[in-house]
């Protein structure tokens, strides 16, 4: 079983890997930290969204703290470490156009500006336990870590 990230375009991290990462009580904690910890290590390149970390810092900082969420926003405001991705007016449209195009599923914007992105950087892995994140992943064809 691979749980960590291989070398080329960046991991995309999900609010739920992040939240994962930094919420000690999360049951996924263990694995999401393990893959970020292993991204950092190997200097293995992760993505995420403006809107996907205001989610994560939301949570964090409503259910678990301050400090997580804190500890959070230090992470990813390291350039090299994360690439942040603000997103645009032309993301935003084709995440709203992707939202309503899947009639059928219960994705939200904020994950569906996540996929455009994860589109648009080549990502193919991503570090997520959103059930949506899930059903992405299989319609997609990317791949979640660590896999299951």
């Amino acid at each position: 079983m691979n749980n960590g990230p291989t070398i080329g375009p960046p991991l995309f991290v999900d609010a739920s890997g992040w939240i994962a990462a930094f919420n000690r009580r999360d049951r996924h904690h263990p694995d999401a930290r393990g893959v970020i910890d292993a991204c950092l290590v190997d200097r293995l390149r992760m993505a995420t969204t403006n809107w996907t970390i205001y989610e994560a810092l939301s949570t964090l900082k409503s259910r678990v703290g301050w400090q997580p969420a804190s500890d959070l926003w230090e992470l990813v405001s390291r350039p090299r470490a994360v690439t942040f991705v603000q997103v645009t007016e032309a993301i935003e449209a084709r995440a709203l156009d992707l939202f309503l195009r899947y009639r059928d599923k219960t994705w939200g914007v904020v994950d569906c500006a996540s996929l455009v992105v994860m589109e648009e950087l080549g990502c193919r892995q991503a570090l997520a336990f959103d059930r949506h994140f899930v059903e992405a992943s299989r319609q997609r064809g990317f791949v979640l870590l660590p896999e299951r």
